[in-house]
Parts: structure tokens; C-alpha cells; sequence
């Protein structure tokens, strides 16, 4: 039975905390890597030294960042081969540096893991998402990261599934005991500035928008798409990029010469303008269909938008009552993604004032209770300890874990 997570760790004995499997920090990139961002200063203004494991070919430099100690090590570039190659080169280093404990980001990494815990260095793994069912991967790298997911309650001290969901996912197709830590939410210095929008010819609540890397889960293009054969008058914008040549990029480029309404942005690396830009929206557009919490989900939650959703029980735990959610199933007939997106954004669209504004507030509200920085620090550094502490495999009962199977089983 997991220990019950009693708050944020209170001890005064500073940790040495090894991280890997990200690019680096800061890194606006991908969710996980923001939120290291925000994460590791933390934990340094905590009193821990922390040492990030960064990739080489990447703005990165062998010095200090906000209390955070950066080594750039060397990695071979390509979608297919950068996780794996700094993987090993990292876990080799961080064991020789003889880190108290290892924190590690990516379910690839799993056998890495095994490199510490199998000669006493603790380690810890967020295991992410479904990364095994992501579209831009090719058949081995999906086995890769399966079977990885697979042998990580072997590899590694202690498990992170970022949702309830996920843990559900991992006890029951892995046999797998799971602490449940969400991301947080980003921008606490951020505040409206309606400027950014209008600078870039937009108006205030008059467009909707879409955020994410364009790879195929994320339904990026089947949106557009579905937009495109609507003919709702407010534009729509495109934020994210591909890391490679994605034939998602392409199909919404192709749809945004064809249709004014649609205007693609890329990659806003600033955070603040990101944060203007997905509250002034109308309605924010989120269609990620692999588990398990999405980071820029739980980011537009803090700016109080107003969101339809893909429905998944992802999207479901993190949201509750407050999105309007469609689905995009082309089966049901030739039209029933489309009308269901479109009666879901047509009900924002629809709403008065003063309830718009009610449910902004409350999805705020939401992402400030469940997702504040303080409460996912605290219980990232009660597992480090907690790890560190130990021989054995550790897990703890957050409170993020309430809605899993395991737990309603135990109660």
C-alpha cells in the first residue's frame, strides 16, 4: 500500500537531484520541458542542488541557471535517435556524479534507469504519455517506447503518471504502482495585455485558437479541417510547430491558403504573449487525444479560457464541467465530427456575458486548486526524499490519485 502523501516535505537535509530526458532548461518546446522550467528553480530555492543533463546542438551552456546547474552533454540529432543517444550519455553521467537521487522525464528512458537503481542510485520516472500510440512515431520506435513502458517498475525507484487516468492506464496494462503528480500551472507573473492580440491584428475574444505540436494524436489538422468546412466568422488561429517535416504542418498550410480565416502563428516561445494570446481567444481548442495530463491544457485552465475538448478521460479529469466537448468520429457519418465540433464551440459562442465570465473564473479557479506550483514542488520533492530515503520501491497517495481505480478499490 502506498504511503499517504502528507504535504509538502518538510526536512531541512538538502538533496542532490540529477535530471534528464529533456532538452534543457528553459525550454518553451514541449510541455514536460516548460515545466522543468518552472520546476527546478523551485526546487533549488528549496535549498536542493539540482543538475540538469542538457542535450548538445540546443541554446544551451555549461553554467548556472536560476540555481540550476547545467552540463551539456553530447546526443545524435534526429527525432528517432536524440531521446535514446543522451539518455544513455546522461544516466552514465549522473550515476559517476553520485547524485542522492535521479529525477528522469520520458518512459524511453526506462532502461537507463535501470543503470542507477541497480547499483543503489535512486531514481524516479515520469513516465509521460501514451507515447507508444503517438502517430509521428514509426513501428520500432513505438515498440521501443511499449516495451519500455513495460519494464519501468523494474527500472526505476519510483513511478510518476501525471494524471489518474494514466495511473489506471499503468496498473492495469502494467501491473505498475504509480504516484500521481500533475503539471502546474505556468504563469503566476503573467497579466492581461490585450495589446498582444491587437498587435498582431486580432480582436479580443473574436477568434478562436488552437495550441500544439503538430503531430497526429494531437488532431491539429482534423480541426482545421472541420473549421474550414464551417462557416463560423471568427478566425482561427494556429500555434506549434513539428520538430520534423510534418505532413500536419503541411495539411494545415495547405487549408490556410485556401481559407483567410485561418492563420498560423508557429512557435510562441515568449510566455507571455502565449498566455494573452490563449486567454483573448473565444474559445481555446484543445484536441490531444493521448493520455495523459496535457500540459498546455492545464496552462489555458490558469489564463481562464474558455474550452471545447477533445472528450478523453484525459480531458475529462483535468477539466470536469468546465469545457464544452466534442469528438471527431468520422465513423458515425459524414458529418458527426464536424457537427459535434461545431455545436460544442457554437454553445460558447452562444453564451451571455456574465456566464462566459463565470465560467472563465472558475476554470481559473480550477487550475489554482488542483495544479498550483506549491502543492506539485511539494509533492515532487516528498518522492525525491522519499526515494532517496530508501532501498525499495517507493510510491505515494497524493491527492491527485483520488479518482483512480486502485484507490476507490482500496477504500
Amino acid at each position: 500500500m502506498p504511503r499517504a502523501f502528507r504535504g509538502p516535505h518538510t526536512s531541512s537535509t538538502a538533496l542532490d537531484i540529477g535530471v534528464y530526458g529533456a532538452r534543457g532548461v528553459p525550454s518553451t518546446y514541449s510541455g514536460y520541458e516548460t515545466f522543468l522550467t518552472l520546476l527546478l528553480p523551485e526546487l533549488a530555492k528549496r535549498g536542493d542542488r539540482v543538475t540538469m543533463y542538457c542535450r548538445s546542438g540546443e541554446d544551451f551552456t555549461n553554467d548556472d541557471w536560476q540555481g540550476v546547474h547545467r552540463k551539456v552533454l553530447p546526443t545524435i540529432p534526429g527525432k528517432n535517435f536524440s531521446t535514446l543517444s543522451h539518455g544513455l550519455v546522461a544516466g552514465v553521467a549522473a550515476r559517476f556524479a553520485r547524485h542522492d537521487v535521479v529525477l528522469v522525464v520520458n518512459v524511453a528512458n526506462a532502461a537507463y534507469c535501470a543503470l542507477s537503481r541497480y547499483t543503489r542510485q535512486p531514481v524516479v520516472l515520469n513516465v509521460d504519455g501514451q507515447e507508444w500510440l503517438r502517430g509521428k512515431w514509426g513501428n520500432s520506435a513505438k515498440t521501443i517506447f511499449l516495451r519500455s513502458a513495460q519494464i519501468s517498475r523494474h527500472c526505476a525507484s519510483a513511478l510518476i503518471a501525471d494524471g489518474a487516468a494514466m495511473a489506471d492506464i499503468y496498473r492495469d496494462e502494467f501491473a505498475s504502482d504509480t504516484t500521481v503528480i500533475p503539471y502546474c500551472v505556468t504563469n503566476g507573473d503573467w497579466t492581461k495585455d490585450p495589446a498582444t492580440v491587437q498587435n498582431l491584428g486580432l480582436e479580443p475574444y473574436r477568434y478562436l485558437l488552437i495550441a500544439g505540436r503538430h503531430n497526429p494524436e494531437n488532431n491539429i489538422d482534423r480541426i482545421v479541417r472541420d473549421y474550414a468546412a464551417g462557416s463560423h466568422p471568427l478566425p482561427l488561429v494556429v500555434l506549434g510547430t513539428a520538430n520534423y517535416d510534418s505532413p500536419v504542418t503541411t495539411a494545415i498550410a495547405e487549408l490556410a491558403e485556401r481559407d483567410e480565416r485561418i492563420r498560423m502563428l508557429g512557435h510562441v516561445g515568449d510566455r507571455n504573449a502565449f498566455f494573452d494570446l490563449v486567454h483573448h481567444a473565444k474559445v481555446y481548442l484543445h484536441g490531444h487525444s493521448v493520455g495523459g495530463t496535457n500540459p498546455s491544457l492545464v496552462e489555458a485552465m490558469g489564463t481562464g479560457s474558455r474550452i471545447a475538448a477533445f472528450d478523453t478521460a484525459f480531458s475529462r479529469e483535468v477539466l470536469g464541467d468546465n469545457a464544452e466537448y466534442f469528438n471527431l468520429d468520422e465513423t458515425a457519418g459524414p458529418n458527426a465530427g464536424l457537427n459535434s465540433l461545431d455545436r460544442a464551440v457554437t454553445t460558447i459562442l452562444d453564451d451571455n456575458p456574465t456566464h462566459d465570465l463565470h465560467v472563465r473564473d472558475q476554470t481559473a479557479a480550477r487550475a489554482g486548486d488542483l495544479y498550483n506550483v506549491d502543492d506539485v514542488v511539494g509533492a515532487y520533492r516528498d518522492l525525491l526524499a522519499a526515494a532517496a530515503n530508501s532501498r525499495r520501491p517507493v510510491s505515494l497517495r497524493t491527492r491527485w490519485a483520488a479518482g483512480t481505480r486502485a484507490n476507490a478499490a482500496s477504500r
